[in-house]
Order: structure tokens, then sequence, then C-alpha cells
């Protein structure tokens, strides 16, 4: 299998500036690679850094030493040392985030929010319409909401639009911030369907899930970061 993600001796901590410098360590000397069609869960008690991980993949938290290669048009690029131009481009086409809060424009309409990210990928705009509408029917969200802008949704509703313009047109790396939270049983099986068919299909995946039973039902492989330096299993 062709390795999309690979980190090497990832060393993380916070330095509390306004608490006189004092520094919280989360990770040292982390390592681990993910695979096309791997399904990477992060495991671990609450507060051991999983979220903060998922972020550093990311690119949004920066190492305080080490390597992070994401597999960007062919080629390993290390985020962690990366140009601010690359990582958007990296962002872009290579990777994808899904949180557990939408963040959008006020008053895009839901069909926009899922179609957006095909239609910069040159999509005709009818298929990407179409492909939009199915994908949000198949997280139940009701048709006469398609043509509302999220901000007025609730919880649940908004995060299956969230879900919904992530598995569309998923990225080749997409990192999964417990999605399934604030869903209920019918539609987290709708999202493990989801993350099933996106890893089938030779995209690399990796998550945090707070339910077991999404864990169990999705993992390929779990590392487990109660100790940084555990390989994944």
């Amino acid at each position: 299998m062709t390795v999309t993600i690979r980190v090497e001796q990832l060393t993380k901590q916070f330095v509390l500036h306004n608490q006189g410098g004092v520094a919280l360590p989360v990770f040292r000397d982390l390592k681990f690679e993910v695979a096309a069609g791997e399904m990477l869960v992060l495991h671990g008690r609450s507060g051991v850094g999983k979220s903060s991980l998922l972020r550093m993949l990311f690119g949004n938290y920066k190492p305080s030493a080490g390597h992070i290669f994401i597999q960007h048009l062919g080629e390993m690029v290390d985020i962690a040392s990366t140009a601010p131009r690359t990582l958007l481009e990296i962002r872009r086409k290579s990777i994808g985030f899904v949180s557990q809060f939408l963040r959008v424009i006020p008053r895009v309409t839901a069909v926009d929010v899922v179609r957006d990210r095909m239609l910069a990928r040159g999509v005709d705009a009818r298929l990407a319409t179409e492909r939009a509408q199915v994908m949000l029917e198949r997280l139940n969200l009701p048709s006469r909401l398609w043509k509302l802008a999220p901000s007025t949704f609730s919880g649940g509703e908004q995060q299956r639009v969230n879900i919904a313009r992530s598995f569309v047109d998923p990225a080749p790396i997409l990192l999964l911030d417990e999605p399934t939270a604030s869903l209920d049983p019918a539609n987290r099986d709708v999202v493990i369907q989801l993350i099933h068919e996106t890893r089938q299909a030779g995209h690399t995946l990796v998550g945090v899930f707070h339910d077991q039973g999404v864990r169990e039902a999705v993992a390929t492989r779990t590392l487990d970061l109660t100790h940084s330096d555990r390989a994944a299993r």
C-alpha cells in the first residue's frame, strides 16, 4: 500500500505565555505511518492530545520538533516546514478536515455549501448540485432545508451538512474529528458506511471517535496516544 502520511519524531508542547511560560507536553518522538485505504483511529483518554494531533496533521498546529509528511501530487511534503502558500495548496487538493462544527459564510444555502468543493474542482454546476442533493438526502436532511442557510439549523442538521460536503467529493486524505458526536443512531450508521466506501475507494482516513461502537466499526488500525511512542497496531 502507498504511504500517504508519515510522522517522524513528532514532539509538541504548548507554552502558556500568560502564565509564566509554563510548558504543557503533549507528544514526544511520536512516529507512525498511514497508507491509502486505511482508517487509523486515534485512541486514548480525554486530554491525551487526539484532536491536537489531527490539527497538526492539517497544519493548524506547528510541531515543537519532528516531521509530518503528507502525500501531495505524488510527492511527500513536510507540512511542518513547508511554506504557507504550499500548505494552502495541500489543503485545497490533498487533505480535508471534518470538525464537530460547521463554519460557513452566513446566508449560503446548504446545497451550495455541499457543492462548493466540486465547483472549485471544475465539476459541472448541474452535476455538482445533483450530487450534493443525493448526499444530503442520504444523510436524511429534509429537502425543504436544502435551499436554506445552515446557520438556522439544529446542531445535528449542521453536522450532516458538514459531513455531506466532505464526503460528496472527498480529499485523498481525510481527517475526522468526532464527526458523529451530535448524530442520532441512524445517521451514525450512514457516516460509518460513508467511511467504509471512502476507504475502499483508496482514500486515507485518520479520525477521533468518542463512540466505542463507531471506533470498532470503522478502524482498520488504532494508535493509542496514552504513550506517545506506542506504535499503531
